[in-house]
C-alpha cells in the first residue's frame, strides 16, 4: 500500500476551499482590519434592462458611501422562477449562505419552517418608517407564526378587467361595478345572447394554469364567501364548506358546455392560457370579462408583449365583489416579493442596515415605477410618476383590503388539489363529488388532525 503524502494533500485542500466558498455565493466576511461584506441574492432572468440589479447598484453605492465598514456584494441568480427557488434553496442550506435574499412572499412560511430565515421583529420595531409607511397588509403578508420575516418590495392585486366596447354592444353600462357573483354571471349571459363571436368571460381554472387557477380563479371566489381555505383560529385547513362548494358551482356555471360562458377547453386547459388571454383574445376584442391581475396591462404597453394603444380607452376595471355583496363587499388577493435575512448570515445587523437603505422612499419608489409594481409604501403613492402609471391609483387602493394565500408548507400541494377539483367540475363532475375528493386529498396532505370541515 502506497504511503500518502500529507503536505501535497493539504496544499490541494487549501486551493479548493476558496473555490467551494465561491460556489456558495456568499462572502459575508469581516475582521478587525477590514469591512464586513454583505451579499444580496436575487433573481435575474430574461433580456435587460435588469431593474433589480439597477436598484441594488444604487443601494450599494448609498450604503458604501455612508458606511465605510460595510461592503455590498450583489449576487444575481440567473434562472427562471422555478429554478431560482431551487438554486436559492441550495444556497440557504449551506454555511456560506447569502446574507440578504429575495423571497417570494408565498414561500416565506416554507422557508421559515426549513430554518432558512431570520425573524426580523426586533429590527423592524426599531425602524419607525416601516411601521408608519408600509401598508398593514404588506406587513402581514411576510408574517408567519406571529413573527415577521421580510420587507416587501412590491405587490400585485387582482380585479375584473372588462371591454367597454363589448359592454356597449350588449347594452350594458360601460362604467360597471358588479355587487355580487350574480351580477357577473348576468353580464356574461347578456353578452353571450347579444354579441356574437365573443367569449363572455374568463375565469382561470384547471391544472395546466396552476397557481393562476387557484389564486385568480378559485380563491377570488372562496374569499368572497363566509368560508376560507385555512382557519387561523384553529390552525387547520378547511377541506369542505358551503363556500367551497359555491365556488366550485360558479366554476361549473362558467364552463357548462350547454351554456358556455368561458373559453373552450383547448384554451382554458392549456399552459399558455394566460398569454392567449392577454396577448390575443383581449386586444382582438374577443373576450368581454377577465378576472385577472394588476400586471395584465403591461402586455399592452408600447414595449409590452402585445402593444395595444387603444387599451386605455377600451378596457374598464371593477373590483371583485363578495358572493352576495356582504361586507367587506369586495375581494382581492396579493402576492409579491420580499427581502429577508438568511438565518445563517454572520452579520445580521449590517444586513438590516443594507435593507433599510435600499428600501428608502426614493430608491424603492424608482424601482416600483420602473417595474410597474404596486408599491407597499404609502408615501410612494404620492409620487407623480407613480400616479401616472395606468390604473395604478385603482390598484393601489385595493391593497387596503387585500388577502393572501396561506403561507404554509402544505399549501403548494393543496393548491394542486384545488386546480384538480376545478378541472373535475369543468369536465362534468358534480361540485359535491369534487369537494369530497378534494377533502380526502387535503387529509392525506396535511393529516386528519390539521383538517376541519364546515357545515
Amino acid at each position: 500500500m502506497k504511503k500518502l503524502h500529507l503536505l501535497p494533500l493539504l496544499a490541494i485542500f487549501a486551493c479548493l476551499v476558496p473555490m467551494l466558498q465561491a460556489c456558495g455565493g456568499s462572502t459575508s466576511s469581516g475582521n478587525a482590519n477590514g469591512p464586513v461584506t454583505i451579499t444580496v441574492a436575487f433573481q435575474q432572468f430574461g433580456p435587460p434592462p435588469y431593474h433589480e440589479q439597477e436598484w441594488w447598484e444604487s443601494a450599494k453605492a448609498k450604503v458604501e458611501a455612508a458606511n465605510p465598514n460595510i461592503k455590498v456584494k450583489l449576487l444575481p441568480i440567473v434562472a427562471d422562477e422555478g429554478s431560482y427557488y431551487t438554486k436559492l434553496d441550495l444556497m440557504l442550506r449551506t454555511n456560506n449562505a447569502p446574507d440578504i435574499v429575495r423571497e417570494d412572499s408565498f414561500l416565506v412560511g416554507s422557508d421559515v419552517t426549513a430554518g432558512y430565515l431570520t425573524p426580523m421583529d426586533s429590527y423592524l420595531n426599531s425602524w419607525p418608517e416601516y411601521k408608519d409607511q408600509w401598508f398593514p397588509s404588506m406587513q402581514k403578508i411576510t408574517t408567519f407564526n406571529n413573527s415577521n420575516y421580510g420587507v416587501m418590495d412590491g405587490t400585485d392585486v387582482r380585479g375584473i378587467w372588462y371591454n367597454k366596447d363589448i359592454f356597449k354592444k350588449a347594452g350594458l353600462p360601460t362604467t360597471w361595478q358588479p355587487q355580487s357573483w350574480a351580477d357577473i354571471l348576468t353580464a356574461a349571459q347578456t353578452i353571450k345572447k347579444k354579441v356574437a363571436g365573443v367569449i363572455p368571460m374568463n375565469l382561470y381554472s384547471g391544472v395546466p394554469m396552476d397557481e393562476a387557477s387557484t389564486m385568480q380563479g378559485f380563491e377570488m371566489l372562496l374569499y368572497g364567501t363566509k368560508d376560507t381555505l385555512y382557519n387561523y383560529q384553529t390552525n387547520k385547513w378547511v377541506s369542505s364548506s358551503k363556500g367551497l362548494k359555491d365556488a366550485l358551482n360558479f366554476v361549473k356555471t362558467v364552463y357548462n358546455p350547454a351554456n358556455l360562458l368561458g373559453p373552450t377547453n383547448d384554451i382554458a386547459l392549456s399552459t399558455t392560457a394566460g398569454n392567449t388571454i392577454a396577448q390575443q383574445l383581449i386586444p382582438q376584442g374577443k373576450l368581454a370579462i377577465d378576472i385577472d391581475g394588476s400586471w395584465l396591462g403591461g402586455n399592452w404597453a408600447k414595449d409590452g408583449a402585445a402593444p395595444w394603444p387603444q387599451a386605455q380607452t377600451t378596457m374598464g376595471l371593477a373590483k371583485m365583489p363578495t358572493q352576495f355583496g356582504d361586507d367587506p363587499k369586495y375581494v382581492t388577493l396579493s402576492g409579491g416579493w420580499a427581502y429577508s435575512i438568511a438565518a445563517k448570515s454572520a452579520h445580521k445587523d449590517q444586513a438590516f442596515e443594507v435593507i433599510k437603505a435600499a428600501f428608502a422612499k426614493d430608491l424603492l419608489g424608482t424601482y416600483d415605477i420602473k417595474t410597474n409594481g404596486i408599491t407597499p409604501r404609502k408615501d410612494i403613492v404620492s409620487l407623480p410618476e407613480y400616479n401616472a402609471l395606468p390604473n395604478f391609483p385603482f390598484f393601489t387602493d385595493l391593497v387596503n383590503f387585500t388577502q393572501f394565500r396561506p403561507g404554509f408548507p402544505a399549501y403548494p400541494k393543496i393548491s394542486v388539489q384545488i386546480d384538480t377539483a376545478m378541472q373535475q367540475v369543468m369536465n362534468g363532475t358534480s361540485p359535491d363529488d369534487a369537494m369530497s375528493a378534494f377533502s380526502q386529498s387535503v387529509v392525506g396532505i396535511a393529516g386528519s388532525d390539521k383538517v376541519e370541515q364546515h357545515p
